[in-house]
């Protein structure tokens, strides 16, 4: 027998009948329970929660069968085994005993043979009740704690079984879902389109309603309706079929959904209104620089924005001499906010070249102007050129930029005009002073101006462009498009790596004649 023994509730109204069972069941290694009549029976069930109950049929104040009866709505989903056992041998009084509950029967006067091997036997049937119930309640276990709605139906669309999440999502406990039909779970009008669906399925195993995921709306208990994702699978057990649904309410990400959409059309609108403000910046900016004179046969050069709006400046203006004035600036930062800091810049540079003013004045007037407009924090890094007319001379200013170069008709190096000087807008020119080199030539030349974002242009392996990078292709490319080389080489040298700032590079001739050729 078991090693826990079974507790098994004995009601018979006759002392002696009570101590001859008893008996038997100390033999059997079972614990008796004993009630004298039926109302101590049920009493004592609801009490105890005996293992097995033995009932004999003809009591006072409540009868066997009247006591079966309740038992057995008693233990509910749970199988308590009931024995019959009288002296009552007619057909009609077994068939009724069986039929309000009971699950076997013994006649008296018993026999202890027939009565060990019935307990055995029924001790079986007991552990393997045990072991599915424990095999039940994991099951159920697990489907409670499953985060998704777990619904079974049966062929008719009946709800069996629901679980935890499926209650929460819709609403109901599981006693107001179990046995009513899946309909209750469609919104109002609808119900009947779901009894449709599976009707038609039963008929002809359209694929349609198992086996994928399907979108559907469904309704709580509230009334309020709600979006749901559900996947049906069809069961086919040995005795039944069945169809087990697994439901997820989506309410959540169909939210978050609409917020990513209405925050994607809000940057929209922001993306759309930042390129009209940059193609208006960039309009008034193409007003402010004097193409005619970018196109001068002396110049060569190249903006290359890292984003859609340079903040590199090139500028050439020619003085009512034939001098040739030449500025490169590199204000901080990138994009629109870079340029608007060189905007005020030009003007100024085009009116210092009109009224041939000596470079060192030039950039006075520039550093002065832009300490006064820009915030602290901003500066722009430039470099000022003037080649002047007749002679074979002229000046540079660098603050900020890389060297500026002077190369041979070769592209050889053969001289170099470091920065050693502030940046523009940082400290009045009265503080900082402005220092301009002088320089003369007597073979054909180049004035080579280039922004950082050339020299510092990283590769996908950290490798940057250099200047060593700027000086080889100087050497490789020909006099006349050594700008096209540069932005061939270093094209090469980024492959599909974006450059990470604006690149901008002004070459400048310097011929026998002076000043370079003239527009």
């Amino acid at each position: 027998m078991a090693e826990k023994p079974l507790r098994v509730l004995v009601a018979d109204d006759i002392a002696s009948n009570r101590t001859i069972v008893g008996s038997f069941l100390a033999h059997l290694n079972c614990i008796p329970l004993y009630a004298e009549d039926g109302v101590e029976a049920v009493d004592m069930f609801r009490r105890e929660s005996p293992d097995v109950v033995l009932m004999d049929l003809m009591m006072p104040r409540m009868d066997g069968f009247e006591a079966i009866k309740q038992i057995r709505a008693l233990s509910d989903d749970h199988w308590v085994p009931i024995i019959i056992l009288s002296a009552l041998s007619g057909e009609g009084d077994i068939v009724h005993g069986l039929e309000v509950g009971a699950d076997d029967y013994l006649a008296k006067p018993l026999s202890f043979p027939v009565f060990a091997a019935r307990f055995k036997a029924l001790h079986r049937l007991l552990d393997t009740q045990r072991r599915l119930s424990g095999s039940l309640e994991q099951v159920r276990a697990v489907a409670n704690g499953v985060i998704d709605g777990i619904i079974s139906a049966d062929e008719k669309g009946k709800i069996l079984s629901v679980n935890r999440a499926a209650s929460q999502i819709f609403g109901y406990p599981a006693s107001e879902m179990v046995g009513q039909p899946l309909s209750m779970l469609m919104p109002a009008g609808l119900e009947h389109t779901h009894g449709n669906h599976l009707e038609h399925y039963m008929q002809t195993g359209d694929s349609a309603v198992t086996g994928q995921i399907r979108e559907l709306v469904g309704r709580r208990k509230d009334g309020r309706t709600f979006p749901m994702e559900i996947g049906i699978s069809d069961l086919q057990l040995p005795n039944r079929r069945m169809f087990l649904g697994v439901v997820r309410d989506i309410s959540e990400a169909r939210r978050i959904q609409r917020q990513l959409a209405e925050d994607a059309a809000r940057l929209q609108r922001y993306h759309d209104e930042s390129e009209r403000e940059q193609e208006l910046a960039m309009s008034i900016m193409e007003r402010q620089i004097r193409s005619d004179w970018l196109h001068d046969g002396a110049v060569q050069y190249a903006v290359m924005p890292a984003r859609n709006f340079s903040g590199d400046v090139v500028a050439v203006a020619r003085a009512s001499d034939g001098s040739l004035y030449a500025m490169l600036a590199d204000a901080t930062g990138h994009g629109l906010a870079a340029a608007v800091s060189v905007l005020p810049a030009l003007g100024a540079f085009y009116r210092g070249a009109a009224r041939n003013a000596p470079l060192a004045s030039l950039v006075t007037e520039l550093n002065d102007m832009l300490c006064g407009l820009l915030p602290p924090g901003r500066f722009v890094a430039s470099a000022l050129v003037r080649l002047d007319a007749g002679r074979r001379g002229g000046q540079i200013w660098v603050g900020g930029v890389p060297d500026v170069l002077r190369v041979s008709d070769g592209g050889l190096v053969v001289q170099r005009f470091a920065s050693r000087q502030l940046p523009l807008g940082i400290v009045p020119s009265a503080e900082a002073g402005v220092d301009c080199e002088s320089f003369s030539w007597d073979a054909p030349c180049q004035i080579v101006l280039c922004s950082d974002g050339l020299t510092e242009a990283e590769n996908a392996r950290g490798e940057a462009f250099g200047t060593q990078g700027l000086e080889q292709t100087l050497r490789a490319a020909p006099r006349a498009s050594r700008v096209a080389g540069l932005r061939q080489a270093l094209t090469r040298h980024l492959g599909r790596q974006p450059a990470g700032d604006d690149v901008s590079v002004l070459i400048l001739d310097c011929l026998m004649d002076g000043g370079g050729v003239p527009s």
